[in-house]
């Protein structure tokens, strides 16, 4: 059964939030492979959905290695 609505929902492009070991966050789309060392953190969503994300969970852009050489823990 093909519908208005769900054909518009097939067109919207899906993407996931991808993060690597030193904590940067990336926007992905969905169903490709995720880069060699990235790791997917979110569900698929829209482009909005997972920018809203990245600024929500990506709160510094220091590498977590500089980081700890430079706060003790």
């Amino acid at each position: 059964m093909t519908t208005a609505g769900a054909e518009a929902e097939d067109l919207v492009e899906r993407f996931v939030v991808v993060v690597n070991d030193e904590g940067h966050h990336s926007l992905w789309w969905h169903g490709r492979p995720v880069p060699p060392g990235w790791r997917t953190a979110s569900e698929p969503g829209t482009r909005e959905e997972c920018l809203a994300r990245i600024e929500r969970d990506w709160t510094g852009l220091r590498p977590r290695r500089r980081l700890a050489a430079v706060e003790p823990r």
